[in-house]
């Protein structure tokens, strides 16, 4: 919208706001505000301010519905991506919970492995001690 609104209109005009069309006419709101005691540069401010509060987007029942759909739409996807999310980390869980007992078990091995080459050890210098 310009800085003058109003400039080079005539008579009424129409402004749609979302699904309603108001009807205002701001050549005579601007005559009733100066002879109701405003300044015509008041009376041409209000009424550029007027049509602006009119044009701007007002929701109606409709688009609160289309949110509240979308909104629902929304939470449907949500909970579809938790499930899948919670399967894969269970899935994680299982594999970490392998892995680790997988490492557990070779670290026994290699304790073990250790453990007898110690003990062979020991053997071997105590017969040569001996």
């Amino acid at each position: 919208m310009s800085k003058a609104p109003l400039a080079g209109k005539q008579g009424a005009c129409y402004i749609r706001a979302m699904s309603a069309q108001v009807l205002f006419n701001p050549l005579a709101y601007i005559d009733r505000l100066t002879r109701g005691g405003f300044s015509p540069e008041q009376a041409r401010a209000s009424a550029e301010a007027l049509e602006t509060a009119f044009s701007e987007s007002v929701a109606t029942k409709a688009d609160i519905g289309d949110v509240r759909h979308d909104m629902e739409l929304l939470k449907r996807d949500l909970a579809e991506v938790e499930g899948r999310l919670k399967r894969e980390l269970i899935e994680v869980e299982g594999r970490l919970k392998l892995e680790v007992s997988q490492s557990k078990t070779d670290i026994l091995r290699w304790v073990f492995g250790f453990n007898l080459v110690l003990i062979g050890a020991i053997f071997t210098i105590l017969k040569f001690v001996r």
